[in-house]
C-alpha cells in the first residue's frame, strides 16, 4: 500500500530499532495528532508510518499506514494539552473501532467516524490499517455543523448515498492536495458543508443518537462494572467514567432521570452485599469491621450507619 497524500513529511519505523519502535510511533503520532497513548500489540518487527504535515486552510489531512494497535486519549492527557479539535477518520483498509461517550464506531473499509479531542476516546485495530485523517478546530466545524459533539463515534456508510459522495471527494482530493493552493477557504468551505451534510441528513445516525435502547444497553455494563468492582474503596463516579472510556458529564447524563442516582445504587449494592454475607450461614461472619472493608466502605461507622438507616437494624443486631 502507498500514501494518497503526495505531499507532507514522513515518519516512519522503518529504519529504527525494534527496541525503540513504540517510543517512536507514540511521538509520531502524538506529534501528528494529539497526546496519546500508544499500545502496539505483539509485532516483530512493528511497523508504522504517518504523513502528515499537510493542510487546506484550516483543515489539516494526514495518513497512517501500520500495524496492530490500540490508542487511548484520557482524562488526564487531555488536562495537559490546549488542542480542541474533531477529527474524522475515514478508513482505507481492514477495519478499526471508534469508542467515545458510549458509543462505538465499527469502520469497515469505506466508512469514516469522527471523534472530539476534548473527550476520551479509544482507538482500535486488530489487523494492519490505513486511514486517512482530517483534523479541525472544534469552532469550525460548528460553524457548518450543529451540535456535532452528537455524532461523535457514529459509523457512517462511505459506499452510498451522501457518504459516499463525500468518500469519493476526499479521496480525490487527497490525492490532488499538492496542486491546490493550501489557502483556498472556499474550497475547504464546500468540504465542510458536505461533511455537515453527511452527518445531519443521515437518518441511521439519528437513530443511533437518540436510541433509548443503546443508552439503556451502556447503563447495564456500567452496572455490570460497579457490581465486579464494588470492594474497591476509591470506586466513584469520576473512576466508573475513566474505566468506561467516558467523560463524567456523560456518565451523569445516562442516569439523568433515573430513579436513583449512581451514587446510591453503588450504596444501595454495597449494602444488599454486605447483607447477603450476614445471612449465609454456609459461611458465618465474624468480622464487621471486615466485611464493611470487604464491601467498599472505608469505616465502619458509616456502614454500620448506613446499613441501619436501609434496613432498620444494624449490621450486630442482624447477625445475632
Amino acid at each position: 500500500m502507498s500514501f494518497l497524500l503526495q505531499q507532507g513529511y514522513i515518519r516512519s519505523t522503518e529504519d529504527v530499532p525494534s527496541k525503540d519502535r513504540q517510543a517512536f510511533w507514540c511521538d509520531a503520532v502524538c506529534h501528528e495528532y494529539v497526546k496519546l497513548d500508544c499500545n502496539i500489540n505483539a509485532q516483530s518487527p512493528f511497523r508504522g508510518s504517518v504523513r502528515g504535515g499537510v493542510g487546506l486552510s484550516k483543515l489539516r489531512f494526514s495518513e497512517v499506514l501500520a500495524d496492530p494497535q490500540e490508542v487511548r486519549r484520557d482524562k488526564h492527557l487531555i488536562s495537559q494539552s490546549t488542542e480542541e479539535d474533531f477529527l474524522i477518520s475515514f478508513q482505507l483498509s481492514q477495519e478499526g473501532f471508534v469508542r467515545q461517550n458510549g458509543r462505538e464506531a465499527h469502520l469497515k473499509q469505506g466508512n469514516f467516524a469522527l471523534y472530539d479531542s476534548t473527550e476520551p476516546y479509544t482507538l482500535s485495530f486488530n489487523k494492519p490499517f490505513h486511514q486517512l485523517i482530517i483534523q479541525m478546530p472544534k469552532d469550525v466545524l460548528r460553524q457548518h455543523l450543529l451540535e456535532p459533539e452528537r455524532y461523535t463515534a457514529v459509523c457512517i456508510d462511505g459506499q452510498q448515498g451522501i457518504g459516499a459522495v463525500l468518500s469519493n471527494f476526499i479521496l480525490s482530493l487527497a490525492q490532488e492536495l499538492n496542486t491546490v493552493p493550501d489557502v483556498c477557504d472556499e474550497l475547504s468551505d464546500n468540504l465542510l458543508n458536505m461533511i455537515a451534510m453527511a452527518y445531519s441528513s443521515s437518518v441511521r445516525v439519528k437513530s443511533v443518537v437518540d436510541s433509548q435502547q443503546l443508552q439503556e444497553s451502556f447503563r447495564k455494563k456500567i452496572l455490570r462494572f460497579i457490581d465486579n468492582n464494588l470492594s474497591e474503596p476509591e470506586l466513584n463516579n469520576q473512576k466508573i467514567a475513566d474505566a468506561q472510556g467516558i467523560s463524567l458529564r456523560y456518565l451523569q447524563k445516562l442516569f439523568e432521570g433515573q430513579e436513583y442516582s449512581l451514587h446510591q445504587i453503588v450504596l444501595d449494592k454495597r449494602l444488599q452485599k454486605a447483607q447477603t454475607m450476614l445471612l449465609d450461614k454456609r459461611c458465618p461472619v465474624s468480622n464487621l469491621e471486615q466485611l464493611a472493608y470487604s464491601c467498599g466502605f472505608n469505616s465502619y461507622a458509616h456502614f454500620s450507619r448506613s446499613f441501619k438507616k436501609h434496613f432498620g437494624l444494624s449490621p450486630s443486631e442482624l447477625k445475632a
